[in-house]
């Protein structure tokens, strides 16, 4: 079987970092089992661009937009991981037809995606402008890690060097925060043995070997394998990184941490982890704020918070991936005189109808009458879904005004594939067409129904939540 295609945009260099690749190759390696991975670059370092292909993925370099525009087909998904890439770009992307994921954690402008995947902690959809159907893959559940870091490593904890400390500030480092540590570290005796890493970008690495010249205690490890680089962590007693990929590689790991911000894009990660303990602050790493984070750490007085992440991301992602798939081999079609008994048997299923209102069995005559006034009323659009030709379920939206009430579901024999979200996100799309003057739509769910819960939240709907009815609204401006 062809694997389906998914081209990859991003870029790297000593000034705009490695982490877009670096996080594009971890999704790239969750995926690789179902779906053929390109990688579209116009700047590479030469040694990451090795890399990923010695994982198994080709790496195209092109010259300018318009020529990876001009590359894409309808049946390519595409992945943009890039802060240069804005809003038109995106929909240059959906006017060629294709699927369109975008990897962000800025949330600085109007998305067109129909996915946006954000690993920081405490990210809501509410944060974005984005469009009626985009789907959310947010937080911890979905960081995008490469396996190395998301094995897990067991109950029995790796024997860690006393008085020992990794230190590594990425693939580029371009403010040279590396350095600023050694100079610290050089006159702190309190550490006995010092890991230093540095990534393919490093440019600053003849200085950095000058200085801890004559100090034993100093191990410095250039553009070294993740495998390398969980082994260092792993053994370390505390590890200083920057809020970005490799914080959570550490975190993954169950690590001690020190870290913090020194650009812009690293705020978000910073701030969401601070708020979790996950770490002890260096702030912006000036010299006083790192000596005082690694005062605090010898202290014993921070309090590190839980391990945040479960090592399961990869399946979590590849299910929104799969879930692409299924969408194209499911249709939806205008409830018909022909679906009255299938609506009839649904509507007595004691599985679906435990999350009605009204949980009494319903009587034939009371449904068909039920049946035939939702079929002929102007107030209501009623669709089946069909996947390969046979029925799996149905959605409803029930008009008033300018607003329209959601009701839908998944039979039984096909639940637990992601078809209610299918459900949801085409039959919107569909009634959106057909009635532009509804502005809101909204669904109501009872907190036991935690599949309904999940289909709704993964579209990026707001709640509202009424305790003493034990329900849940979901609404959506539309």
């Amino acid at each position: 079987m062809v694997k389906r295609k998914i081209y990859i945009r991003a870029d790297g260099s000593s000034q705009i970092g490695l982490g877009h690749l670096v996080r594009c190759l971890a999704l790239a390696q969750m995926l690789e089992r179902d779906f053929d991975c390109v990688f579209f670059c116009k700047e590479i370092p030469g040694e990451l661009k090795l890399q990923i292909q010695e994982n198994g993925f080709e790496v195209s370099i092109i010259s300018s937009e318009d020529e990876f525009i001009g590359l894409l087909t309808k049946d390519i998904i595409v992945v943009l991981d890039h802060y240069n890439l804005d809003s038109d770009d995106q929909k240059r992307v959906k006017d060629q037809g294709c699927l369109l994921v975008c990897i962000d954690d800025l949330h600085d402008k109007a998305f067109f995606a129909d996915l946006i995947i954000n690993h920081a902690p405490g990210i809501l959809s509410s944060d974005y402008v984005a469009t009626a159907i985009t789907q959310f893959a947010l937080g911890l559940e979905y960081v995008l890690l490469r396996p190395t870091f998301l094995i897990q490593t067991g109950d029995t904890p790796i024997q860690k060097e006393a008085d020992s400390v990794f230190v590594c500030f990425g693939g580029s480092d371009k403010k040279n925060i590396t350095q600023k540590a050694v100079h610290i570290l050089l006159a702190d005796d309190r550490f006995k043995k010092i890991v230093i890493v540095t990534g393919t970008a490093y440019d600053y690495l003849q200085a950095l070997e000058v200085s801890m010249t004559g100090d034993q205690r100093f191990q410095h490890y250039g553009s070294v394998s993740p495998e390398v680089i969980k082994s260092l962590m792993e053994a370390s007693e505390l590890a200083i990184v920057p809020a970005s990929g490799i914080l959570q590689e550490a975190l993954a790991l169950g690590c001690k941490v020190i870290s913090g911000m020194y650009i812009e894009n690293q705020k978000n990660i910073f701030e969401k982890y601070r708020t979790l303990n996950s770490f002890i602050s260096a702030n912006e790493f000036s010299n006083e704020d790192l000596k005082n984070a690694i005062d605090t750490f010898y202290t014993g007085a921070f309090q590190f918070g839980p391990r945040l992440i479960d090592g399961k991301s990869g399946i979590r992602i590849l299910k929104y991936f799969k879930q692409f798939q299924k969408e194209e081999e499911t249709t939806l079609r205008k409830v018909e005189e022909r679906d009255l008994l299938k609506t009839f048997e649904w509507a007595n299923n004691a599985g679906i109808r435990s999350f009605f209102f009204n949980k009494d069995q319903v009587k034939f005559e009371t449904h068909k009458n039920w049946f035939e006034r939702k079929l002929s009323s102007k107030d209501c659009s009623y669709y089946i879904g069909e996947l390969e030709g046979n029925v799996f379920g149905s959605i409803r939206f029930d008009i008033e005004a300018d607003k329209a009430s959601i009701s839908y579901l998944v039979d039984p024999e096909y639940q637990n594939q992601g078809l209610g979200t299918i459900l949801l996100k085409k039959g919107l799309e569909v009634f959106r067409k057909e009635l532009s003057e509804v502005k809101m739509v909204c669904g109501e769910v009872f907190l036991e129904n935690l599949a309904s819960l999940k289909v709704f939240q993964k579209l990026g709907y707001t709640t509202e939540v009424d305790k003493k009815s034990n329900l849940i609204t979901f609404y959506k401006e539309i």
